[in-house]
């Protein structure tokens, strides 16, 4: 086991990623890591390389084209044993560098990825990636996802088990900040269908309230172009993404954290997002909307706020009338006293039983 590298594909930046980074801690106490990214900048340190895929493309079909051929054309002489598809956006030069060189095929799903609302309405672009994922998943010998619903669903989908391992940060020190004025804060990729117009709208109903959204993505200047249109944009404030030590720090001074999903998106409807717990680590109740995940947790741990329907004005009913002293405290307490049952450190022997596996 020792001695062997696993390279790990994907395209999102390894230094904002916060579940692989958390893989990587855990794999590289006996792997040697190999990270493809899209990220800017690479790095070497022991056991670990980060390469940058730089593409000509930065979105759309060229862009997943160019990415993936650029990974099977530098993956057919890398010395590697395992390769590790972060979905199915990596998955087709993943899977066949591994039939090509008989190499082991790892496939983490972090979410549903032809139900997503960015192919909602684009058929062939889903058949494909689906055609992608139905060739090369059964290949894997190990396939995870981030949720019990999630995992149930694609071991129905393809006959082969997958297995949840969660999205939960790492333990660590609480400290409990004092909130000077209330905040709500979004943090997270800033695209279509993460309920940010309706958080927008809401101050309306809100004017106590200030809204802070962290992170960049594909409607990030339609939103800010539509936040400076609103009467109360000086309460409107965009925030580039943040590493993730410094995430942490600035979240634990909201008063809520935003989850605010569509749930006509079955990729929604079945997540259990990387924000809910980062959310309930930093000590803050969260306001999500009512989908299983989110609702099994909530309901018993009473850790946040359930949202029945994406609205404004519901949304600001639902605020004020667990923002007084008793009720919100109480959801902060619970934030604290639960915040160690979902740790990485409660995940990663999970995972690191699985790659066990591979060896025997």
């Amino acid at each position: 086991m020792k001695g062997q590298t696993i390279a790990i594909l994907m395209t999102s930046d390894f230094m904002f990623d916060q579940r692989m980074q958390r893989i990587v801690d855990t794999l590289g106490v006996r792997y040697s890591i190999l990270i493809y990214h899209r990220g800017k900048n690479g790095f070497v340190q022991e056991n670990l390389q980060v390469k940058s895929m730089n593409c000509a493309f930065i979105k759309g079909w060229m862009f997943y084209l160019e990415f993936n051929v650029r990974l099977l054309l530098t993956m057919m002489t890398q010395k590697l044993d395992i390769i590790y598809c972060v979905d199915a956006d990596t998955l087709l030069a993943g899977g066949v560098v591994c039939k090509l060189r008989n190499k082991i095929l790892v496939y983490d799903s972090h979410e549903w990825f032809t139900e997503v609302p960015e192919l909602k309405g684009r058929n062939w672009v889903k058949k494909i990636w689906s055609f992608i994922e139905d060739t090369f998943v059964p290949l894997a010998q190990i396939r995870i996802t981030v949720n019990e619903s999630l995992a149930s669903i694609f071991t129905q989908k393809w006959g082969k088990e997958f297995v949840a391992i969660r999205n939960v940060p790492k333990n660590k020190s609480k400290a409990v900040p004092i909130n000077k004025e209330p905040i709500l804060v979004y943090q997270g990729a800033v695209n279509a269908g993460r309920g940010l117009e309706c958080a927008i709208q809401t101050l309306e109903f809100l004017p106590y309230y200030r809204l802070v959204i962290i992170g960049n993505g594909d409607i990030l200047e339609d939103l800010k172009k539509e936040a400076s249109s609103m009467p109360w944009k000086e309460r409107i404030i965009f925030i580039d993404k943040m590493i993730p030590e410094k995430l942490g720090q600035f979240t634990a001074t909201a008063r809520y954290g935003l989850n605010l999903l569509d749930a006509s998106s079955l990729s929604y409807h079945y997540s259990l997002a990387n924000k809910f717990f980062d959310y309930l680590q930093a000590g803050i109740p969260s306001i999500n909307m009512d989908l299983p995940e989110y609702s099994r947790i909530i309901q018993n741990e009473k850790v946040g706020l359930l949202l029945s329907s994406l609205d404004a004005k519901q949304l600001a009913s639902l605020i004020e009338d667990n923002d007084n002293g008793f009720a919100y405290q109480k959801m902060k307490d619970n934030c604290l006293i639960v915040s160690d049952k979902y740790i990485w450190e409660s995940e990663a022997p999970k995972l690191l039983k699985l790659f066990e596996g591979l060896n025997k």
